[in-house]
């Protein structure tokens, strides 16, 4: 969920979690011992191309210093994100405790996404996981997402910390109904016998009904909105957008594909990218190119070779994690 890093005044406001991740990704790289001179200068690229990105490394250069308190064999597990969800809120908790007079305090609180990170399940880039709930509700968890599921005699809810889901709702079988909602940052979304999806983004939450119908309710705003199926819309805290069709093929990532007619290039490299790890950036001068295209989700690179086939752009990897598709 987006998240502000609380800059101090006059510094730039960061509130994309995705800028944090990035930096996280690259102070990972830096601490894992076997970085090469030219990831280094990757990561230096990647610092000047933003005002957001610098400052986001600076707060994580504070947190950076403040581990140094704290055990190798702790520290080094903890931000490559253990699997197990037991041992990482141990990890974690623990650095938060060793830190909790200075820059660790200041990230559990504000900045780095913990939320996410101590969540009920959650995925790593470019993994999925399909669920199946205590109600029988089937769920499926697409790249870097992260859930937190809270059912009870009342409710059946399901929060969105980041990412995306795609939801089947199960017939309550409970005595007293419960309502079953997705909740993210902006609002809620309450299924109404249904197959949809949710995304949580940076500002906005994107919701997709394929079966049934969902009802959207903004955090701030009395006036919501119902979806039928075919239906598609986003959401801020104060407002619904007007629905629109549901594209095609947005669900195909559930079959681990991803399918695009005409799709601009920078926006396909901005989805694909969502899939892998590190930067992945098309250039200016190639960005209007359309792609059309079956592109496998496991296999990223795979895409990236069809795109060189199939237009004239060139694939350049400075490293393993900084990758620029511009002109051949």
């Amino acid at each position: 969920m987006s998240r502000r890093l609380n800059p101090a005044a006059g510094s730039p406001r960061l509130d994309d979690d995705a800028v944090v991740r990035e930096a996280l990704q690259w102070l990972v790289i830096l601490w894992s011992g076997e970085v090469s001179r030219a990831e280094r200068e990757a990561c230096e690229r990647w610092r000047h191309a933003s005002p957001a990105h610098e400052a986001a490394w600076q707060r994580l250069q504070s947190l950076d210093a403040r581990l140094g308190a704290v055990p190798a064999a702790l520290a080094a597990p903890t931000l490559r994100g253990a699997r197990q969800r037991a041992r990482r809120r141990t990890v974690l908790r623990s650095l938060m405790l060793a830190g909790s007079t200075g820059a660790l305090a200041w990230a559990g609180r504000d900045a780095l996404p913990w939320r996410s990170w101590t969540a009920d399940y959650r995925t790593a880039t470019g993994e999925q996981r399909q669920l199946v709930l205590a109600d029988g509700t089937r769920l499926m968890m697409n790249t870097a997402s992260a859930i937190d599921i809270r059912f009870s005699p009342q409710e059946r809810r399901v929060l969105l910390r980041a990412g995306e889901i795609y939801v089947a709702t199960a017939h309550e079988s409970a005595a007293r109904y419960r309502p079953f909602l997705v909740e993210t940052a902006q609002g809620s979304v309450q299924a109404l016998g249904t197959r949809f999806s949710v995304r949580q983004a940076e500002a906005l939450s994107y919701v997709a009904v394929y079966e049934g119908a969902v009802a959207v309710k903004p955090l701030h705003s009395a006036a919501g909105l119902r979806l039928a199926a075919g239906e598609q819309t986003a959401f801020a805290a104060d407002r619904v957008n007007p629905p629109s069709r549901v594209e095609v093929n947005s669900a195909s990532w559930t079959r681990g594909l991803l399918i695009v007619e005409q799709m601009r290039l920078d926006a396909f490299v901005a989805e694909l990218g969502r899939y892998r790890p590190g930067f992945l950036h098309a250039e200016p001068s190639v960005a209007n190119l359309r792609v059309s295209g079956v592109f496998p989700l496991d296999d990223t690179d795979r895409a990236l070779a069809s795109l060189e086939r199939a237009l004239p752009v060139g694939v350049r990897h400075a490293t393993r994690y900084w990758v620029t598709v511009g002109p051949r």
